[in-house]
């Protein structure tokens, strides 16, 4: 009985100092910030390098999305608020500013940890949208993950803008990466203008397209003048590039 009591009279103790920590300003004495000194990752892990400190007495604010997201790329679950930024002050030396900008960008709203494990959020339609949309942040949003469904491959903000769906997509789908390519800039059956360069020699023909292609993808297109399809590159819209011989 005398150590249960000694045990939660410990975690009482310790809880305001975990709040005052996670509240507060991040203090860094090295010339470079870690994983380690503003998130709770020990071990190896701790080690990974975010950028140089701020300067003596100047005070940096770190994306915590950055922060997941860096964690995330070495196989390392992050689970700390998303609501606002990580401060982070020089104690002692001099640095070279980090070169990140010195305000964090609007951070997703904050996800809801139970336990061990964190409520993770995906990126959705909002409304349905057709093969060959090309997805603006006005078409999706972040919603908390349901427990019983796990996404994987889920697409980030940032990757989803500007690009063309595969295929159909309803409101409320996870968009994932697989779902995204590039903008078609070259479509199937439409004319295209193809461009010969060689030796210094510019010269187009017309044509029509035989397959589509982003921007800077192989397409099939049929000369016009020559009846003949020929292997070009998508250059722009209604564009492809044949290098002569």
């Amino acid at each position: 009985m005398t150590r249960i009591v000694a045990l939660l009279l410990s975690i009482l103790l310790l809880a305001p100092l975990a709040v005052a920590q996670r509240t507060g300003v991040k203090v860094i004495g090295g010339d470079w910030i870690t994983l380690g000194d503003v998130a709770p990752v020990t071990g190896e892990h701790a080690g990974i390098l975010l950028g140089p400190s701020p300067p003596l007495g100047q005070t940096l604010a770190l994306d915590p999305a950055f922060l997941i997201a860096t964690a995330k790329n070495a196989g390392v679950i992050l689970a700390i608020p998303l609501d606002q930024p990580i401060m982070v002050t020089r104690g002692t030396g001099n640095a070279t500013p980090a070169p990140v900008a010195n305000t964090a960008r609007v951070a997703k709203p904050a996800s809801q940890i139970a336990g061990a494990q964190q409520a993770m959020q995906v990126l959705v339609l909002v409304r349905d949208v057709p093969r060959g949309h090309v997805i603006s942040s006005g078409d999706v949003n972040w919603e908390d993950a349901s427990p019983t469904r796990i996404v994987r491959n889920g697409a980030e903000m940032q990757d989803a803008v500007g690009m063309e769906v595969r295929r159909a997509l309803k409101a409320g789908q996870p968009v994932l990466s697989q779902d995204l390519r590039p903008p078609t800039v070259i479509r199937k059956g439409e004319p295209v203008k193809l461009v010969y360069i060689s030796a210094g020699v510019r010269l187009s023909v017309d044509g029509i397209a035989q397959s589509e292609a982003a921007k800077g993808e192989s397409v099939r297109v049929l000369n016009s003048y020559s009846k003949r399809t020929v292997e070009a590159v998508a250059e722009a819209s209604g564009e492809a590039r044949v290098n002569g011989r």
